[in-house]
């Protein structure tokens, strides 16, 4: 039997150029496998948060500097609060943060790691299958290829192979909530620099206004999964962001609007508690682990920093030559010590709003008051 890595990073989104980016001088063969070619797309309400920035940084401030700079963004500074179609608040953000669609987004990563790193590349690898060896992980493609590697990281998203073949779980832990997304181009209203959240009495979720280059804006809508209800299909989601734009609140902004490329639909993995998000010889990273806020649905951030912890674990599990389940608990305990407090805190307020929809009008009420909603924001340190 060869070893053909040291490692293998299963899907090359945020989170798994990440841990390539931050692996890039520890000397090891490191395979980057994606299904895809680049540049892809990748449906997401594509806001880029401030500690996605922070978080390359601390890998390298070069790298930091590039991406900050990088020339398909759209700088964001504050978020405008709407109730009912009616803007209550506007909160201006401390951290630099901008919009910027996936596919540039995610394609300036991945070319950084092509232009930067030693990591072998393999677009257009479907992964079919893969198993613990006990020695090693064996990883089958759908083209009948396979390499054998020491240690495997899953950064491959909601639906993750990674996770499926080599962690056992219960499919009732997982929850998500469904979501689509649209660009338009021509929407009446949009703030430079701005962007906007739209809260509803009806909805357990909100509909997001998102400003991008060139006239664009991204537009998407997220509702809760409730397995005891036939209203969760992405059909039904459709009917509500359709029902949303042709409201009196809503009609005339979007009278010239023009929709490009379709509406897009995708599942959030909502991050629910505590659970093992790794085990012999492996990883789970961003969605694959669900690090996706509960409360307000983005996960980026929490991707790229979960890839950069990933990379401290795999350091010392090499050094070690130690890759048991016990060992990889390390990277569970600081996965949770950087963000159990915020999920949970935001998980806990999802489900009372779920739980006592009668709440929503009493929030609903409370929000309108500007002064509220600014000490709220300022507590919780949104």
């Amino acid at each position: 039997m060869t070893i053909d890595y040291d490692l293998a990073i299963v899907g090359a989104g945020p989170a798994g150029c990440a841990c390539a980016l931050a692996l890039s001088d520890k000397g090891l063969k490191i395979a980057l496998i994606d299904k895809d070619v680049f540049p892809r797309d990748k449906i997401c309400g594509d806001a880029i948060p401030g500690p996605s920035f922070k978080s390359i940084d601390n890998i390298n401030k070069n790298w930091g500097s590039r991406l900050r700079e990088f020339s398909e963004k759209v700088n964001i500074s504050s978020s405008a609060v709407y109730f009912g179609g009616i803007k209550k608040i506007t909160h201006n953000w401390l951290s630099f943060s901008y919009n910027c669609k996936r596919i540039d987004f995610d394609n300036f990563l991945f070319e950084l790691v092509k232009s930067e790193t030693n990591t072998t590349i393999l677009e257009k690898k479907k992964v079919k299958k893969i198993s613990d060896e006990l020695t090693h992980i064996n990883c089958v493609f759908h083209d009948t290829s396979s390499i054998n590697v020491k240690m495997i990281v899953g950064c491959d998203g909601a639906n993750s192979i990674v996770k499926r073949d080599l962690y056992t779980y219960d499919a009732n832990e997982s929850y998500s909530f469904a979501a689509i997304r649209a660009y338009y181009k021509g929407i009446e209203g949009i703030k430079e620099g701005e962007n906007e959240f739209h809260f509803f009495k009806e909805l357990d979720s909100y509909f997001w206004i998102f400003p991008l280059k060139n006239g664009f804006a991204n537009i998407g809508l997220g509702v809760e999964k409730n397995k005891k209800k036939k209203n969760d299909s992405t059909t039904n989601v459709r009917k509500i962001l359709e029902e949303i734009i042709n409201s009196p609140y809503y009609i005339d902004r979007f009278k010239n609007a023009i929709c490009i490329g379709g509406i897009k639909g995708f599942r959030l993995p909502i991050w629910t508690k505590t659970k093992p998000v790794s085990g012999n010889r492996f990883l789970l990273c961003g969605d694959a682990a669900s690090l996706i806020d509960p409360l307000f649905g983005h996960g980026i951030d929490k991707a790229i920093w979960s890839g950069r912890i990933a990379a401290n674990q795999i350091i010392n599990c090499f050094k070690q030559n130690n890759f048991s389940s016990a060992f990889m608990r390390q990277y569970d305990e600081l996965l949770n010590s950087k963000f159990k407090h915020e999920l949970s805190r935001n998980r806990c307020l999802m489900k009372i709003g779920l739980r006592f929809p009668f709440l929503k009008k009493i929030v609903f009420w409370l929000f309108h008051d500007g002064k509220f909603t600014k000490w709220i924001i300022k507590k919780m340190k949104f």
